[in-house]
């Protein structure tokens, strides 16, 4: 079930009916079909270090999906065939949360190198500069992790820079007034 608040969407699920990763999955599915990309996933009432790790995993856009079975020992993310942008925390039953969230970053380095690397590029930029260009970072970063890929995001962007370049020249050199 959701609510609308704001920019916010609350949703409640019943944990007798499913776990809160297959919520937080079901969740995010629905509202893609709305349009809205979830960016965070944030619980409420629940323990500390489960609450940490989808918070992170969430903003790597990742789903947190809890395995048994001799597959997966360790966490790890593990993306879903040839789709780049699904893809998953997976964490074996009974591992320590705590542990799993330190784990975080290098797992999502390990499965995606290239956007992994692109990120660690934006924030060594970010913090040489302005708050407009950094709020701009942001929004590349959001389109990179949501993309699952960095490099159709640097080539839309140049595309769009140059265009924008383009018609800053023409809207230049015309003269006032006329179109």
């Amino acid at each position: 079930m959701a609510r609308y608040d704001g920019g916010r969407v609350i949703s409640t699920y019943d944990p007798k009916r499913c776990s809160v990763g297959a919520a937080a999955y079901l969740g995010r599915i629905r509202l893609a079909c709305e349009g809205i990309t979830i960016s965070e996933v944030v619980l409420e009432d629940h323990a500390q270090d489960l609450t940490a790790v989808f918070r992170a995993a969430s903003e790597l856009f990742l789903d947190v999906e809890f395995t048994s079975g001799p597959r997966i020992t360790e966490p790890v993310v593990r993306i879903s065939g040839e789709d780049t942008t699904q893809a998953s925390y997976c964490i074996p039953d009974g591992w320590d949360l705590t542990d799993a969230l330190q784990r975080l970053p290098d797992a999502h380095a390990a499965a995606r190198p290239e956007v992994a690397r692109a990120l660690r590029h934006i924030e060594k930029e970010k913090k040489a500069s302005s708050e407009e260009v950094r709020r701009l970072l942001d929004h590349v970063t959001l389109a990179i992790l949501k993309a699952g890929e960095p490099y159709g995001v640097f080539e839309d962007l140049e595309h769009m820079l140059l265009q924008a370049g383009k018609e800053e020249r023409a809207s230049l050199s015309s003269p006032a007034g006329t179109i």
